[in-house]
């Protein structure tokens, strides 16, 4: 379909405008709505958002078709997980993907959601994202877990592809065994190369830059955005946004990781980088952060922080593991870039699982400095 050249439009609006009916865009020519909302969308749409029609696997599992649902689209496929499963995806659906997957391709799943019910400590739905081809030994990548809240929500994931996958054999898998439970997945929109599916402006607009704290000036150019906090979840546990008055942005990122890991890695975060990263290049991570609670001899919470290529085998450097305190407090590292990482690949590693525990992370802030 090309690259757009169209005004974007807001996303809302455009899902509200495509109604959910079996539609296909695997024709030469897309329908008009289908091409109207790949032209508003970043990067290229690669699934057909009009389609609900999936298939539930898992021994108990059913599912059935919602209409008349707030959320855009107006319909939803809910689906009922009758217990627990000794793995996440004992219990799973799949939306088809049309086009084929390149290694190194950026793939992006916006999908709206909400729990019915769902027998958690926090009565909040459980679901897990993954890519991944639709025949054994369905070799996938970009595993995230998502906690679904009891309103219609938008949620989405992105990763970066580490494998082939032909045309016809791609699929995202909605697993859903993290709970006995019930859960309605509305109108799901996959597209390759963006990093977001939220629609913005083609026009360039002038921004001021992130507010950058005392501590910081002059040590080096801003090569990530502070203020997002959208940030890729994996392993066991939960991540929420919760208020953190007096914190830059009044916000910060909630972990809470119910064991500690067999690695460090097994439960993280992973903080986008905007810019390309040199070999030699010198930089310094800032993290603002805190804990709430820690299983550890003396209560601090223990956080690993690396620079990285977030695409399989994940080269990088900067590791660091660092004892956090229970006030808010600013961690800086300094690091020397020992590999050269394309742009839009880069990322800041948090590693959660070093403790069982509960922490919270501010603003990260990523300067490159000069090199020497």
């Amino acid at each position: 379909m090309g690259r757009k050249t169209m005004k974007r439009y807001a996303l809302t609006a455009l899902c509200a405008a495509l109604a959910i009916a079996p539609v296909s865009i695997a024709a030469k020519q897309p329908t008009p709505e289908l091409q109207a909302l790949d032209d508003a969308l970043p990067g290229n749409l690669i699934n057909d958002p009009g389609r609900l029609d999936w298939p539930v696997m898992g021994a108990g599992a059913t599912s059935k078709a919602i209409k008349g649902v707030t959320a855009p689209g107006g319909a939803a496929l809910q689906i009922t997980s009758p217990r627990k499963g000794a793995n996440l995806y004992d219990i799973s659906t799949n939306a088809p993907i049309t086009a084929e997957i390149k290694p190194g391709q950026r793939i992006t799943v916006a999908f709206y959601a909400r729990t019915i019910k769902s027998e958690t400590a926090d009565g909040l739905g459980v679901v897990g994202l993954r890519f991944q081809q639709n025949f054994a030994p369905f070799g996938g990548f970009g595993d995230t877990r998502v906690t679904i809240g009891k309103e219609w929500q938008l949620y989405e994931a992105t990763a970066i592809s580490d494998r082939a996958i032909p045309a016809g054999q791609a699929v995202i898998g909605f697993q859903l065994a993290g709970a006995k439970q019930t859960i309605e997945i509305g109108q799901t929109i996959i597209v390759e190369g963006a990093s977001s599916i939220i629609a913005k402006p083609t026009t360039a607009v002038s921004a001021p830059n992130p507010v950058m704290l005392p501590q910081l000036v002059g040590k080096g150019t801003p090569i990530n955005d502070p203020a997002n906090l959208e940030w890729d979840f994996f392993g066991a546990g939960t991540r929420k946004i919760v208020a953190a008055k007096g914190m830059p942005g009044d916000a910060a990122n909630q972990f809470t990781v119910p064991a500690i890991g067999a690695n460090p890695y097994d439960t993280g975060a992973s903080v986008p980088i905007n810019e390309a990263i040199n070999e030699g290049d010198i930089l310094i991570v800032a993290v603002l952060a805190r804990t709430i609670s820690a299983d550890t001899p003396d209560s601090l919470g223990k956080l690993g922080i690396r620079v990285q290529q977030n695409v399989a085998p994940y080269p990088g450097f900067g590791e660091q593991k660092l004892s956090i305190g229970l006030s808010w407090k600013l961690y800086q590292i300094k690091t020397q870039a020992r590999i050269n990482i394309p742009k839009g690949q880069a990322v800041i590693g948090l590693h959660l699982a070093g403790a069982k525990q509960v922490i919270e992370i501010g603003r990260v802030y990523v300067l490159n400095g000069v090199t020497p």
